[in-house]
């Protein structure tokens, strides 16, 4: 009897046990239905919103050799009537030189919130916390008016800046590299130069729901050591993102200086590819802006 009463014993423990883990397992499975159903609801809710919005958001590469109105037509994104209404746009000025169209051409409106997010060390080199803080918090910011709905657009203005005398110096610093030892590394060395600004850029400012404009200067391209062309100097990959690009071009001859905008691709107009547009005159002394209508509107 006290052998059969020591088994019942034992099977008890192991029935409890069971049950035990049963029902655990029974839990495990409401609750993971349960995160999955939420899950399920936040998906179809962010597919409806996409599906039911009444316009496309510009992915728009702008570039060119310096002074050629780059920045000004990425402001003219902000209209009379987007700042009677409060929306705004953020820059992100890397290139230092956008802070100049909002003080001269936009009477400093606080509607166009320009900041360089650059900061640097007594001896000149960036300070990459520093300016990793600036940029994230001005991210930061902007989303806050993005979830309020007044913001327009983003723009980084220096895309190139970005990734040469930030993401590089990062690179760098943490690699014990000067300048002329740089482009000799081997690729998961660059991956140190070129992971932040994909985290940055493509992962963070492209994939926001509103306007985005990047700006880059041109470069020479080589091919075995030759020059074989001028091309913009964002990573290769940054272009691949862009559902647009515009090449800002400037001729100087006696009588007037002309500034032109050349696009260069458009999934929504593709009916504008290659087309050559006027956007700046200056002539005798007169100013003539007239912009470029299709990204005003957010068209292109």
């Amino acid at each position: 009897m006290e052998i059969d009463w020591c088994i019942m014993k034992m099977v008890m423990k192991m029935t409890a046990w069971t049950t035990s883990k049963t029902n655990e397992a029974v839990k495990t499975n409401d609750k993971e239905k349960g995160s999955f159903a939420l899950g399920r609801e936040a998906y179809l809710a962010k597919r409806k919103a996409a599906q039911d919005r009444d316009k496309n958001y510009l992915c728009c590469g702008i570039w060119g050799a310096p002074k050629t109105a780059k920045s000004a037509l990425a402001a003219d994104l902000l209209t009379e009537e987007d700042i009677a209404n409060g929306m705004h746009v953020f820059v992100w000025d890397y290139d230092n030189r956008f802070i100049d169209v909002k003080r001269n051409h936009y009477d400093n409106v606080e509607n166009l919130v320009v900041f360089n997010p650059i900061e640097r060390h007594p001896d000149t080199l960036v300070d990459i916390k520093a300016t990793k803080h600036n940029a994230e918090m001005h991210y930061e910011e902007a989303m806050t008016y993005l979830k309020d709905g007044t913001l327009k657009a983003v723009i980084i203005d220096g895309a190139d800046k970005f990734l040469t005398d930030v993401c590089e110096t990062y690179m760098r610093i943490k690699h014990n590299l000067d300048a002329d030892t740089v482009i000799k590394q081997l690729p998961f060395v660059w991956g140190d130069r070129n992971t932040p600004y994909k985290n940055f850029l493509h992962k963070k400012i492209l994939e926001m729901d509103c306007h985005r404009i990047v700006i880059a200067h041109s470069k020479e391209k080589y091919v075995d050591g030759s020059p074989v062309g001028i091309i913009a100097n964002w990573h290769d990959s940054t272009e691949d993102i862009f559902t647009s690009t515009i090449r800002m071009e400037r001729k100087i001859s006696k009588t007037e200086t002309v500034f032109t905008a050349l696009i260069e691709a458009s999934a929504i107009k593709p009916e504008l590819i290659g087309t050559r547009n006027t956007v700046l005159t200056i002539k005798n002394g007169e100013v003539v802006w007239t912009g470029l209508p299709s990204l005003k509107k957010g068209e292109l």
